[in-house]
């Protein structure tokens, strides 16, 4: 009983949460997203910038800063034609790009350090949309247009989850618990599957990575286990349907959004990455996207 008042207590904070910034932000329905667990490359990293000295570490800072801000200016990755390497962005809000105000989120960078590796040209084919649950993109993928450029793509990018817990709020709001939120887990893995076998179908050879949830509201609630909890299922759900397909990825990106240096990569609204937010995905992302090497 307490482990339910506190879940409850915990959601009803966040929808008035979610309601204020939807009346005062954005009038369109958004996606907030939820999170993975760390992974070993940021623990590495974390631990060799404690072994280098305070100029080093500033010098490091500084490289990466100026980095990041010459491909944000750098020239959008062209949405007209089918290049060479076409990469396609499916699923909600994050793919969509949310909260950053040039409107590039994670999948232009990505797709323009595709097209600095190889030298090639690339196109990018974005069809993220707000507020969508994992039963819609389901549809979504079967339309003519999707699958078009599905068939024809050589790296495809997968956020979706978010809004499935958010629906399972609403429809049990008065009677939120474990379970129900596992009952919701088994029939979002279903669709996860179809998703990834569907694309997989019409596209043998491509890349499909899905990218982890995280939970924008953990550093307001941290004393909030059950909710952690929930995401941290959800994720090894990812994780798994990524395992049990070929040439499939899961990307975790929790603990970019955790921390007192995660608040910088926020949007106003708090549920989205801001351009530093989606620049710290596009990192993280690269280092996990695999490139031919012809």
């Amino acid at each position: 009983m307490r482990k339910q008042k506190s879940i409850l207590l915990a959601i009803i904070i966040i929808i008035t949460t979610i309601g204020l910034v939807l009346i005062f932000n954005d009038p369109k329905p958004t996606s907030p997203v939820m999170g993975p667990i760390l992974d070993e490359p940021v623990q590495k990293e974390k631990q060799d910038s404690e072994n280098k000295s305070p100029d080093e570490s500033k010098d490091d800072t500084k490289e990466k800063q100026e980095d990041n801000n010459k491909r944000a200016e750098a020239e959008p990755v062209p949405e007209t034609v089918i290049e060479d390497i076409h990469v396609v962005g499916l699923g909600d809000s994050l793919t969509k790009g949310s909260g950053d105000d040039t409107e590039k989120g994670y999948i232009q960078p990505v797709s323009q350090y595709i097209r600095d590796v190889t030298d090639e040209d690339v196109s990018l084919k974005n069809f993220g949309i707000h507020g969508y649950p994992s039963d819609k993109l389901v549809k979504k993928i079967e339309t003519e247009e999707v699958q078009k450029h599905l068939k024809e793509a050589d790296h495809i990018f997968i956020t979706i989850g978010g809004n499935d817990i958010l629906n399972i709020v609403e429809y049990n709001f008065f009677n939120l618990n474990l379970d129900v939120f596992d009952a919701g887990l088994e029939q979002y893995r279903k669709n996860l599957f179809i998703i990834v076998q569907s694309v997989r179908t019409m596209n043998p050879e491509a890349n499909i990575y899905l990218v982890g949830l995280f939970n924008p509201f953990h550093n307001f609630f941290q004393d909030i286990d059950e909710v952690d909890q929930v995401i941290e299922e959800w994720n090894e759900t990812i994780k798994l349907v990524a395992e049990l397909n070929d040439n499939t990825s899961f990307i975790p990106i929790e603990d970019i959004f955790i921390g007192e240096d995660s608040k910088e990569y926020f949007s106003s609204d708090k549920l989205h990455p801001n351009q530093n937010g989606y620049l710290k995905m596009a990192e993280r992302i690269e280092e996990y996207i695999v490139l031919s090497e012809d």
